[in-house]
């Protein structure tokens, strides 16, 4: 299930320009994620975690957005599913293209629950992650001062 969390479709971030290395920026973002967002890259300055904030941020809303997306999906699936399997089980499934829509939700269910779980796994570990930078930022005005 490990790998579930690392499919995010934001994971291949693209780079700056073509052809050339990575930002420090998102290289810092890429360490960060790498584990999923459970420690801050060694030494960092407070110019580097106020860039990843901006960059976390961004990542963390397009991922609850497609969170959302997905537990719609999987709600409407389950509704479908809820209004029309009861009067299927009372007619002895006797109409075939009901029974077999009834089939294929029944088959979507599942994929969408795993889909769902890593998405739910990741927007977890990336606010977790989240605070983690706020912190190391509130401790970097701190150690300058301000």
């Amino acid at each position: 299930m490990r790998s579930l969390f690392r499919n995010s479709p934001f994971d291949a971030l693209p780079d700056s320009s073509k052809g050339a290395a990575p930002s420090r920026r998102l290289a810092l973002y890429r360490e960060h994620a790498k584990g999923h967002f459970a420690a801050l890259p060694e030494s960092l300055t407070l110019e580097e975690v106020e860039g990843l904030l901006e960059l976390h941020r961004e990542r963390l809303a397009a991922e609850r957005e497609e969170r959302r997306m997905h537990f719609g999906a999987f709600a409407l699936v389950g509704l479908v599913l809820f209004i029309l399997l009861p009067g299927l089980i009372e007619s002895g499934f006797s109409n075939p293209p009901l029974s077999l829509l009834a089939l294929l939700l029944i088959g979507l269910i599942v994929p969408y629950s795993v889909v769902y779980f890593g998405y739910e796994n990741r927007v977890r570990a990336m606010t977790l992650g989240l605070l983690r930078l706020m912190e190391a930022q509130a401790r970097l005005h701190e150690q300058r001062g301000g």
